[in-house]
């Protein structure tokens, strides 16, 4: 069987504090997976190595039969990730946030118009191109930031909390445009 992502005996340590101890799974493609645990349980530093931002102590893994060790940059290029804090840029538009993460991704600039119109309508966020991302409530934000972790259509979607923060009717709205 092919798995999307594959951990074993993943553990992290900074200095004298275990973040991350012996964790182990495996995610189908097509599959959702979730991590539930209480704050500080390590649920974040997972994904940063599972993304290839930081190093394990000890253990391995392998994202779309790519290595977590050697290959953490074919890996970044194949994962959407929408933090726990909103990682858009306040003082651009809609639209400026959705250029800027499609350059980030490299998305073939032939594309890009296409890809930013697919986006505003699943986001049901046509007609607010032109608004400062600040200007936002809590909930579009939340649905332009999943908006910019897809632009370059990558085969895994990584959500760090995706929902905190933001009103239960918000909430069943971004599950809706995941779903």
């Amino acid at each position: 069987m092919e798995y999307a992502i594959k951990i074993e005996n993943l553990t992290k340590r900074f200095d004298d504090f275990i973040a991350v101890n012996n964790v182990s799974f495996k995610v189908k493609k097509g599959d959702v997976f979730g991590f539930l645990g209480p704050n500080g349980s390590g649920k974040t530093t997972v994904i940063r190595m599972i993304m290839g931002l930081i190093s394990p102590t000890s253990g391995t893994g392998s994202v779309l039969g790519y290595d977590m060790s050697k290959d953490s940059e074919k890996i970044r290029s194949n994962i959407g990730y929408m933090s726990q804090k909103f990682s858009l840029y306040d003082d651009l538009t809609v639209d400026e946030n959705l250029d800027f993460y499609a350059g980030v991704y490299s998305v073939p600039k032939d594309k890009i118009e296409k890809k930013k119109k697919e986006i505003l309508e699943m986001a049901d966020l046509v007609g607010k191109e032109n608004m400062i991302t600040s200007n936002l409530s809590g909930g579009w934000k939340q649905r332009l930031a999943v908006g910019c972790s897809i632009i370059h259509e990558p085969e895994i979607l990584l959500l760090d909390e995706p929902t905190g923060g933001v009103d239960p009717i918000a909430r069943r709205q971004f599950w809706d445009v995941i779903y």
